[in-house]
C-alpha cells in the first residue's frame, strides 16, 4: 500500500511539473503579447521560484545521498 502512495505522490508530481511549465511557457508567450494582469505576473514569479527550489532540492538529495 505504501509503495502504491509513493507512485501516485510520483505521478502527481510530474504532473504538475509539467502543467506548469505549459503555463509557465504560456505567461512567457502572453507577456511578449502584452502586459501581464497582476494576477498573472505573480504566477510567472511564483513558477518560476517554485522551479529554482526544486532544483535546490533535487541536487541536495543527490549530492546528500552518494
Amino acid at each position: 500500500m505504501v509503495l502504491f502512495v509513493d507512485i501516485l505522490r510520483a505521478i502527481a508530481s510530474v504532473l504538475l511539473i509539467f502543467s506548469a511549465a505549459f503555463y509557465l511557457r504560456h505567461l512567457g508567450k502572453t507577456k511578449k503579447l502584452r502586459k501581464l494582469s497582476t494576477i498573472e505576473f505573480t504566477m510567472y514569479i511564483l513558477i518560476q521560484i517554485a522551479y529554482g527550489l526544486f532544483a535546490i532540492s533535487l541536487l541536495i538529495s543527490v549530492f546528500i545521498n552518494w
